[in-house]
């Protein structure tokens, strides 16, 4: 069991005199910069760096805690590495920099620290934990002279310097701390499955013989969106499930669908134009024009928005993808690369190995076997996807634009990949090592227990002189805890910082590893494949070859640019501003940390009318273009956040500044909430208030240098946070 302590200066003495007055005298800390170690370098004439010259000073000895029985250590309490511990003076405040790195009161100054871990963004401060950053001071003989930093930059400094003992507990900790992890949403395909297995049983089916318009009278034999192609109950009407799951994922570029069929049956599409189809039953595809100016604004309260879908005539526009030209080269590329990729996995057979692993018995060990199964191509690009759209799911309007929570229809194979059964493969290779054996066809000298009926799924033994053998390696990872101050008494009580845990390595040594290619398909529940060791109760026999999520649908009115340009700007943000990682950042001008979440929606493409042909004489109204993000929750009321969660919605503005961007349109209702963590499934989001944060609409965003002769800058924007998270500290 190894010991720590969260040191700070009011908690315990300092380990001498001259340490103690520098820890009181500390002043605020701020971020570590370079900036920021040349002002204070220029006052306080600092000396140079004295890298791998520290002073040969011993910090007193402390005692060796004495040992817990097990009964003890069960009955410690697990402290929450995710908030400040209980009784530091920050009132309700969860997230804030209280550990004290204990510095050698004549130890060398030290100017920066190395970098140590980052995420994505490449910003320097990063911990795992809130116990991985620390207040530290450069210049222990300096007072007052304190920066933040992480514990595995400070690590490094130490190790650099030489300065090893005083912080030996704090060491020891930053050891302890994982590599950053890019973080993914819970799994669509889980929440996909679980939908189709409800709607299995109450799915409402959409009439064979429902409405369509003129434009829908086209085959669609050939397309997997064809009615006749679902299993019952599918397909479904839409917005009739309540088990659609949001995609919160990531698609790649090529994933983008190229057309985009869309059923508006209330022709919003029309937005502004003062065209929208009133009658519930009209004769014809064309909307109808209305005087009513607040009808237009709020479609959400028209007379027939509440109206059943099967009651209106299904209106069919067809819509193409539109990339930017970098995204569109970019594609090309990739198409002809998956092309070449297609052509060369038709030559040589391309394998994932599964292993499955020796065994020993009273009999002997079986070999090792590596099963090679062959590979399935991912879906290269889907050609087609479906949106609906309804006056119903209005989510939000603006000066320019209206957003709808839609239906997004995909093909199945685009988000539930096909599975392959480890079991299914484990028998095949079974009945294979079987057949070679009975035929003297194994791969070895000897055949021990060859009179041996093997039963189903056996793998026959090695020979009994082979010297194959499993070992297993336990590492011991110790139990960590840590003294906190009680809040009432001060004294302190011992926690678990860090669980106890073995580490085990398996190893196959001193025989033989067999590969054997096997002939075990992936299956795919659209056609109905399923084994017996996969087959889940109450699922559907079948599929549908499509499976339905919201995303939001973004409209603008006619001549409006601000769409178009805010789909340009998706397109070129960093990766990174799309990602969700582990860990906090400390980000100025803050100086508390923060999770790193996403900072704006996942982005799935910006569609545009198909144009009519040139000859033709139909009258062409304006139709809005569609982009599609993904739904990140309803804009925040500032009132209601507690400052943890204003310094996070904060932190989004600045992690966008450090881009080179500006919103330009930095307001509470631009920024949105939904409960999280996004890694968790949706029923279990919002445990213990916990919130996901995003930045949208960035239809006037760009960078500083473009936006300076507006008299714009990211200094007023930082105001107009300020002014709007008024707690947020914060230097400008």
């Amino acid at each position: 069991m190894k010991r720590g302590f969260l040191k700070r200066a009011a908690e315990k003495e300092a380990r001498s005199s001259k340490h103690a007055k520098q820890a009181s005298s500390a002043g605020k800390a701020g971020p570590e910069t370079d900036d920021a170690i040349q002002e204070s370098t220029d006052h306080a004439k600092l000396p140079a760096s004295d890298k791998g010259k520290a002073k040969k000073s011993v910090p007193p000895p402390e005692p060796d805690p004495e040992p817990l029985s097990d009964a003890e250590l069960m009955a410690l309490p697990v402290l929450d590495l995710h908030r400040a511990p209980r009784g530091l003076g920050k009132g309700e405040k969860r997230r804030f920099v209280f550990r004290v790195w204990t510095r050698d009161p004549e130890g060398p100054f030290i100017r920066e620290s190395p970098m140590a871990k980052y995420t994505g963004n490449h910003l320097t401060l990063w911990g795992e934990t809130l116990y991985d950053f620390y207040t530290f001071s450069r210049a222990p003989n300096i007072g007052g002279y304190v920066t933040l930093s992480t514990g595995s930059r400070l690590a490094a400094a130490m190790r650099e310097v030489g300065e090893l003992e005083w912080a030996a507990p704090e060491i020891a900790w930053a050891d302890g701390e994982a590599e950053p992890v890019k973080l993914q949403p819970s799994d669509i395909a889980i929440e996909i499955e679980r939908a189709e297995a409800a709607d299995a049983q109450t799915g409402k089916s959409m009439p064979r013989k429902a409405k369509a318009s003129k434009k829908m009278e086209t085959s669609e034999s050939e397309s997997i969106f064809d009615p006749s192609r679902y299993p019952a109950p599918w397909p479904l009407i839409p917005f009739t499930s309540e088990q659609t799951p949001k995609l919160q994922q990531k698609l790649d570029l090529h994933l983008l669908p190229r057309k985009l069929i869309v059923h508006d049956p209330w022709n919003l599409l029309f937005v502004g134009s003062g065209w929208y189809e009133s009658d519930p039953d009209p004769t014809d595809d064309e909307p109808h024009s209305t005087d009513d100016e607040e009808e237009r604004k709020n479609p959400k309260e028209r007379a027939d928005a509440g109206v059943g879908w099967t009651t209106k005539r299904d209106v069919v526009r067809e819509y193409k993808l539109q990339l930017s030209d970098v995204n569109q080269e970019s594609l090309k590329s990739t198409e002809w690369l998956k092309e070449e990729l297609a052509r060369l996995s038709a030559l040589p057979a391309s394998y994932e190995k599964v292993t499955i692993e020796a065994e020993e018995s009273e009999y002997g060990i079986t070999p090792e076997v590596i099963a090679l199964v062959r590979t399935s191509l991912e879906l290269p690009w889907i050609p087609e996807a479906h949106l609906y759209i309804s006056p119903a799911h209005r989510i939000g309007t603006g000066h320019h634009s209206v957003v709808y929570s839609a239906e997004w229809e995909l093909p199945r194979s685009a988000l539930v990949k096909d599975k392959l059964c480890h079991m299914c493969v484990r028998e095949e290779v079974a009945l294979e090592m079987q057949r070679r054996h009975a035929l003297r066809e194994f791969p070895y000298d000897d055949w021990f227990g060859f009179h041996r009926d093997y039963e189903a799924g056996e793998i026959p033994e090695l020979s009994i002189d082979t010297e194959a053998k499993v070992t297993y390696v336990e590492k011991h990872v110790p139990l960590v805890t840590m003294d906190l101050p009680n809040p009432t008494t001060g004294k302190p009580e011992i926690h678990i910082a860090r669980p106890g845990k073995v580490e085990q390595t398996r190893y196959y040594t001193g025989g033989p590893t067999v590969e054997i290619p096997v002939s075990t398909k992936r299956q795919n529940a659209t056609n109905g494949d399923s084994c017996a060791h996969t087959k889940v109760a109450g699922t559907p026999a079948r599929a549908p070859p499509t499976a339905k999520v919201r995303v939001a649908a973004k409209l603008s009115i006619q001549h409006d640019v601000h769409l178009a340009r805010e789909a340009q700007t998706y397109q070129k943000f960093e990766p990174h501003l799309f990602e969700h990682w582990s860990g906090y950042n400390i980000i100025p001008p803050l100086h508390d940390p923060v999770p790193l979440g996403a900072v704006v929606p996942q982005f799935y493409g910006y569609y545009v009318p198909e144009q009519p042909a040139e000859d033709s004489e139909a009258r062409v109204q304006y139709l809005s273009p569609i982009m599609l993000i993904e739904d990140c929750g309803v804009p925040v009321d500032s009132d209601e956040l507690d400052q943890d969660d204003k310094e996070e919605c904060g932190s989004l503005l600045y992690r966008l500044h450090l881009t080179g961007y500006l919103h330009n349109s930095f307001a509470e209702r631009n920024i949105v909430v939904q409960p999280g963590p996004l890694t968790e499934p949706p029923e279990k989001r919002g445990v213990n208030g916990v919130k996901s944060f995003r930045l949208i609409d960035f239809g006037r965003t760009a960078t500083p240098k473009a936006e300076e002769s507006q008299g714009n800058s990211k200094h007023l924007e930082e105001m107009q946070a300020d002014k709007l998270f008024y707690k947020i500290q914060s230097v400008l």
